[in-house]
């Protein structure tokens, strides 16, 4: 007896490894059973029914296919990346929206972006197509603001349709990979249009190199979602900022504008901020108003507001950065030049 073995899956995500090796057992099944009914996508799976079998090898694959499942539902996924016209990155992966989950909850993953009105849009999670995807089932979903939706797996459902919004706008987006649910609510921030959940130093200076996934993150502001900032230790060398660790170079990033190192380009030549003194940095990138920080970290942080004159109060974080409506905590106030750390209760 001769049994075909499947493909190797093109990327070796938990979840992929699982399902093929599902395939291989029903694959080595196939010469045991009698009127069978087998459904394939992408060498995967789907659906297998018959009437009668060997019983030991039932057994042996009730086993294997219990042992498949209970290993991806460790986790579902190892990214989650939005595509579609409804993103500013378009169908083309490299520039596609990371999102972001948390060691607590691997499988709800997050973001706060823009998405056009009556555009597609879906979720992957390789750097691939035709592995497995989230997707909104039988037929296109358009999704209210707070309500809760259904997120299909192409491993169950080969349509390939797609999620819409009916307005534009930024939106905080929470898919629950377990519950394989997905809601999507109009954000509080829409004075400007938000694209990155995080952005990311890589480079030559930075501690991870030019490996993409070991970027340093610079965290989204919450209180002022344009502005994304970090402390990260540095070393002589070079930086630019990704907004993408899981695809690859052929993605868009924020360079040094040569004019002007305190301003970024998006895009163009490849130019990159150098670092000519190692050490702790406070960086703070804004991709509103396309300027950027770079600053030798102090315990205090009250050495990185300049003094300078002025009427109303302004208030900045510890690490320097400014904020234009403080919550609870402890800010540095200037006020006429006067720079004091006051509490916001």
């Amino acid at each position: 007896m001769q049994v075909q073995v499947a493909a190797m899956p093109s990327a070796f995500s938990l979840n992929n490894l699982c399902l093929w090796a599902g395939r291989i057992v029903i694959d080595a099944a196939l010469p045991y059973m009698h009127s069978t009914e087998i459904s394939y996508y992408n060498n995967i799976c789907l659906i297998f029914k018959f009437k009668t079998m060997n019983k030991t090898f039932t057994h042996f694959v009730l086993c294997c296919l219990l042992m498949a499942i209970g290993s991806i539902s460790a986790k579902a996924a190892d990214r989650l990346l939005i595509v579609g016209e409804a993103v500013w990155g378009g169908w083309t992966i490299d520039n596609s929206v990371e999102m972001l989950n948390t060691t607590e909850q691997p499988d709800v993953w997050k973001a706060m972006v823009y998405l056009k009105a009556n555009s597609d849009f879906k979720f992957l999670t390789t750097t691939d197509w035709g592995n497995l995807e989230y997707r909104a089932g039988d037929n296109t979903v358009t999704l209210a603001s707070g309500v809760q939706g259904k997120l299909v797996s192409s491993a169950e459902n080969v349509n390939d349709n797609k999620f819409q919004v009916s307005e534009a706008a930024n939106y905080d987006i929470v898919c629950d990979l377990d519950k394989e649910t997905i809601t999507v609510t109009k954000s509080a921030y829409q004075d400007f249009e938000l694209r990155f959940p995080a952005l990311y130093l890589v480079g030559s200076a930075t501690p991870g190199g030019w490996s993409l996934p070991q970027a340093a993150m610079l965290k989204q502001d919450t209180s002022n979602p344009v502005v994304y900032s970090g402390t990260v230790s540095l070393i002589a060398g070079e930086f630019k900022l990704c907004v993408n660790t899981q695809t690859g170079f052929g993605q868009s990033f924020f360079q040094v504008d040569p004019s002007d190192a305190g301003r970024m380009v998006f895009g163009g030549d490849d130019n990159k901020w150098q670092i000519t003194e190692a050490g702790d940095y406070d960086i703070s990138a804004n991709v509103k108003d396309m300027t950027i920080s770079v600053k030798k970290h102090d315990a205090t942080g009250i050495s990185l507001i300049a003094t300078e004159t002025g009427g109303a109060p302004e208030y900045f974080t510890l690490s320097g950065v400014k904020v234009s409506s403080p919550v609870s905590g402890v800010y540095v106030k200037r006020v006429n030049g006067k720079c004091t750390k006051v509490v916001v209760k």
